[in-house]
């Protein structure tokens, strides 16, 4: 019977320890199946035309090419 007090609590506490990781493996997503490659740099595709750059933007004005577009709107 001291046997059995005393041997008991470890063999509860060792249980419990070892539901608690099989829980976590279960609930964890799943390892992927390959080796994760690195990222190669992102292309563009062949064949699509290139887009047009942007317009200059003047310099000689503070505000740019903006204040001549709200001086517009506001005529």
């Amino acid at each position: 019977m001291v046997a059995v007090a005393l041997l008991l609590p470890p063999f509860l506490l060792c249980v419990v320890l070892a539901l608690g990781r099989y829980e976590e493996r279960l609930l964890s997503s799943p390892a992927p199946e390959h080796p994760v490659q690195p990222q190669r740099p992102l292309r563009p595709v062949p064949g699509l035309p290139c887009p047009e750059p942007p317009p200059p933007v003047d310099r000689a004005s503070p505000a740019g090419p903006l204040a001549e577009d709200r001086g517009r709107q506001a005529a």
